[in-house]
């Protein structure tokens, strides 16, 4: 595949005549095409310093989009040497307290990626607190302009892909992963999405963050780097790099979350109608950072005032928010909740779901039968409360879905056979 490539690059040449004095030049994706019938995409895939035709090589060229239809062919240096790591290996003990089955089906960099940003890792990489997956996949550049060995280049929306972005307090993490340790890379995959977001958000620190990982040794890689000039393509520079292998402790279990001594309140009767908890923790932190104007956070998640009320309700019945009808604030619990480490937040979380009545007493069942199914619920739904008809089937999903989120986040019981199984 590589040497068609190569040979078309050198008829591409050829027919474009391309005066080789010059320091660059412009080639649409359609020119590609009719010249030498080959996917102008894959003429121009060119990851490492490995990919380049010798016809580029020879002038000292590489390529770069600028739009979504054309390229430059430009001299320069356009690839960045991976850092020999020297810090040794270190072992980082997973926050993910079970273990997960679909991990390891197979080997793209994805999986891995996922992996240790689940289990924590990227966060401890990165240093910069509590970071979220915001980013993925492909969206245009925008428009900006920098220099390459003199040469004023101006991308216009050319297409660029983040493996991962996570967004914290005050930074953005972009992750470019190989599944396989490259001798070099092309430093566009990494300053495309940097030019980006740095431009887009001004107020947040952006690290740029080249990953691998090592199937062989389970060892997961990352190089975090920083651009001095923003505006100089070269001016790459490593910031740190760090090697891990993940442990996992599986210790949890479903004693750990039923517990009747624990409180944070009043016991509750009824589950409110927020069935993505993601989302209620997300509201929780963003009252941390100092989002309390109601509508600034509906604003956050781009609800309805009717939807984020829903969210807002499940925050308070569980007892880490308080709102006094125009703002809200963190309560003890709440404080302490943003204070503790992915694991233990998860059980704290855990802990205060369980306080709900109907909640408790699927559980009570869970642990005293070994599983729980739909018809369980609405049986218990019916037995422990005043409600009735098409209600109780919509309630019985808001509490399934609470009863994912527990299996999911702590392990201590999985969804199996249409039921839930310890």
């Amino acid at each position: 595949m590589a040497n068609v490539n190569f040979d078309a690059w050198e008829k591409l040449f050829a027919v474009l005549d391309i005066d080789t004095s010059k320091d660059r030049h412009i080639v649409t994706a359609a020119q590609i095409k009719e010249i030498t019938g080959r996917e102008p995409r894959l003429m121009a895939k060119m990851d490492s310093s490995g990919d380049v035709p010798p016809v580029m090589k020879r002038y000292g060229y590489f390529l770069l989009p600028v739009s979504r239809s054309a390229y430059t062919i430009v001299r320069g240096n356009g690839f960045h040497d991976l850092e020999v790591g020297g810090g040794g290996v270190k072992e980082f003990v997973s926050q993910i307290k079970f273990n997960l089955a679909t991990n390891g089906r197979n080997t793209s960099e994805m999986q891995y990626l996922d992996y240790c940003s689940n289990a924590g890792l990227i966060e401890e990489v990165v240093g910069r607190g509590k970071l979220y997956p915001m980013i993925r996949g492909r969206e245009g550049s925008g428009v900006y302009s920098f220099r390459v060995n003199h040469n004023e280049i101006e991308v216009k929306n050319a297409q660029i892909e983040v493996d991962l972005g996570l967004e914290g307090r005050d930074s953005i993490v972009l992750l470019e992963a190989k599944s396989k340790m490259p001798e070099d890379f092309i430093i566009r995959q990494l300053y495309y999405p940097y030019k980006k977001f740095s431009s887009g958000f001004a107020d947040k620190l952006i690290v740029p963050t080249f990953f691998t990982y090592d199937k062989a040794g389970h060892v997961y890689n990352f190089w975090k780097y920083q651009f001095d000039d923003p505006s100089d393509y070269n001016s790459i520079r490593l910031l740190g790099s760090d090697s891990y292998r993940i442990r996992e402790e599986n210790t949890v279990e479903i004693d750990d979350i039923a517990d009747d001594s624990f409180t944070i309140g009043t016991q509750k009767k009824l589950i409110p109608q927020a069935n993505d908890l993601d989302k209620v923790l997300r509201l929780i932190y963003l009252v941390s950072e100092g989002v309390t104007n109601a509508a600034d956070v509906a604003a956050s998640f781009g609800f309805a005032p009717r939807q984020s009320s829903y969210y807002r309700e499940a925050a308070e019945a569980l007892g880490f928010v308080s709102f006094n009808g125009r703002e809200y604030a963190l309560t003890d619990a709440g404080k302490l909740l943003v204070s503790l480490d992915t694991e233990k937040r998860n059980i704290f979380f855990a802990k205060a779901i369980n306080e709900f009545a109907l909640f408790k007493e699927c559980m009570n069942v869970l642990r005293a039968k070994g599983s729980l199914g739909g018809r369980d619920i609405e049986t218990i739904i019916a037995r422990s409360s005043n409600l009735s008809g098409s209600t109780i089937p919509r309630r019985a999903r808001s509490i399934e879905s609470w009863l994912r989120w527990v299996s999911l986040k702590t392990g201590t019981f999985r969804f199996e056979g249409g039921q839930y199984v310890l």
